[in-house]
């Protein structure tokens, strides 16, 4: 697959998840499609729009989706993991979740370089407005560490 796009522009790709909502994080899959990104993936980008069908309101799988890229600059909602007993403060990095789809804040292991890199690989940004715990949402500066 080859992505062609102006910067700013979005990103489409089909997913193999419903999304019943924005703001997941998402994975790119060896076939070209996106789903949502756990822990042990590297993130693409957020779900801009959900896959809901417009008539009957159920969300869609193996249908194309908006996508903002990391990368980008740009700062969006995200979806966040809730109940955990953490809130979320500016200047903190959150990356993929233990939760399909989530972020939470990040834990950066620097107990040697390749673990380094495998902490930094799955942020996905820098939050730029306060979440408390109960908050299904984040502000987030995409980045790509």
């Amino acid at each position: 697959m080859v992505v062609k796009r102006r910067p700013g522009e979005l990103v489409y790709a089909i997913t193999s998840d419903a999304l019943d909502d924005h703001g997941y994080v998402l994975k790119l899959n060896s076939d070209g499609s996106v789903s949502k990104a756990t822990s042990d993936d590297v993130p693409f980008g957020i779900a801009y729009t959900s896959t809901k069908d417009p008539i009957d309101g159920t969300a869609k799988a193996n249908v194309e989706v908006a996508i903002v890229p990391l990368g980008t600059g740009f700062v969006v909602k995200v979806k966040k993991a809730t109940g955990t007993g953490t809130a979320l403060s500016p200047g903190d990095l959150v990356a993929v979740g233990s939760t399909a789809g989530v972020v939470e804040k990040a834990s950066i292991d620097t107990t040697d370089p390749s673990t380094l890199y495998d902490s930094l690989r799955k942020v996905v940004g820098v939050v730029v407005r306060a979440a408390s715990d109960s908050d299904e949402y984040v502000d987030v500066l995409l980045i790509r560490p």
